[in-house]
């Protein structure tokens, strides 16, 4: 049976204000927060202590996350300049304006080649990492873009915004692939299934919809007590979290959207990020703390992974002789929770397990087709 809970809030000196802002390390040992008191602050996600603090500006910071490799943090301030901090000296990497108004999401690509972010000036920039201070700009919404996020095989990204849509973007291409529309409301939050199939989008007035991705239609709509703060699917790909401002939480089955389990706390929420586990969610609230929900159940369930299929040329000492290269199909996959990448020769029928972290695998049937080897 799967429930949530809230494991604890937040100890030690918190925010001077709301966090605005909330990223996990990649090993989950770390939450990284930023908050109207233009402070970043690690909180180690064990007994949820505050154990490090960065001043980054002078401004409240509007949001925040970590590179790739974690050696960097990263911050965005409401006057729309953007920050990279040394993760252990804190000293100052590199600053510049990214957008000309505030800054409302940082988000690396799956690959971590690229960064892409959405800004109150109504665009979004993608940019490769390397070259930050340059960028493509993509125009589009009619008002503030609330946040975007990058589809799970990285060559689509979607976004959200307070004219009451959602938008579908090539990243190959940065042109518009497709367009939602029916929120009567600003989008406040929304996220992709892990297969990429479904959209699940969130809105001001309470309202989550969730939508097929391919079709650019609308298959469910449910209205909740309060603001959407947040939308989480989970690994096993048949599971979405919403969080409302006013703390309460529920876990929804997809795509029927079903209530499988409720959760009523005080908690004000601001802003959240699902754990690289997937079992747990750190949430910024009013009171400048962060506060964790465990989510217990989830790790029973097995991970759903798309595989990558590629051709490689088949070893054999016969076909080098006769000048007739043999050619094997592979199936390539990633591991959500570790990142471990693994092979297969086929297609399992049943669940197997991770060879780092152990976690069971529900490998799909829907595989993504790769360049020759």
């Amino acid at each position: 049976m799967r429930t949530l809970h809230v494991r604890g809030a937040g100890t030690g000196e918190g925010h001077g204000g709301e966090v605005y802002s909330c990223a996990y390390t990649a090993d989950g040992a770390f939450v990284l927060s930023a908050g109207w008191d233009g402070c970043l602050r690690l909180w180690l996600t064990s007994n949820i202590q505050s154990v490090s603090v960065l001043r980054a500006s002078a401004k409240p910071l509007s949001c925040c996350t970590l590179s790739p490799d974690g050696t960097a943090w990263l911050s965005a301030s409401m006057d729309g300049v953007l920050s990279w901090w040394d993760a252990v000296t804190h000293q100052l990497k590199l600053n510049f304006i990214a957008h000309i108004r505030p800054i409302s999401t940082i988000q690396y690509a799956p690959d971590g080649q690229s960064l892409l972010t959405a800004s109150w000036d109504r665009k979004l920039v993608l940019r490769k990492v390397g070259k930050e201070r340059e960028g493509q700009t993509l125009s589009g919404h009619h008002d503030i873009v609330s946040g975007c996020q990058w589809s799970p095989d990285g060559k689509q990204f979607l976004s959200w915004s307070h004219d009451g849509t959602l938008r579908l973007w090539d990243a190959n291409t940065c042109r518009e692939a497709g367009r939602f529309t029916g929120h009567e409301d600003r989008v406040t939050a929304a996220c992709f299934s892990l297969d990429g199939h479904w959209a699940i989008s969130g809105g001001r007035d309470g309202t989550v919809k969730v939508w097929d991705v391919q079709r650019r239609a609308e298959v469910r709509s449910v209205r909740l007590s309060a603001e959407v703060r947040g939308c989480y699917c989970l690994f096993d790909g048949l599971s979405v979290v919403t969080v409302n401002a006013d703390g309460w939480m529920v876990l929804w089955s997809l795509p029927d959207f079903e209530v499988r389990a409720e959760l009523a706390s005080d908690i004000k929420v601001m802003c959240g990020h699902l754990a690289p586990s997937g079992q747990e969610i750190a949430l910024g609230s009013e009171d400048g703390r962060i506060h964790i929900v465990a989510l217990e159940g989830i790790e029973e369930a097995p991970i759903l992974v798309t595989p990558r299929q590629t051709v490689k040329p088949k070893s054999g000492v016969f076909g080098r002789l006769l000048g007739k290269p043999r050619f094997e199909r592979t199936y390539q996959y990633t591991c959500p929770a570790c990142r471990h990448t693994g092979e297969l020769t086929s297609l399992p029928s049943e669940s197997i397990s991770c060879e780092a972290c152990k976690r069971l695998l529900r490998v799909s049937a829907d595989v993504q087709q790769l360049q020759p080897q």
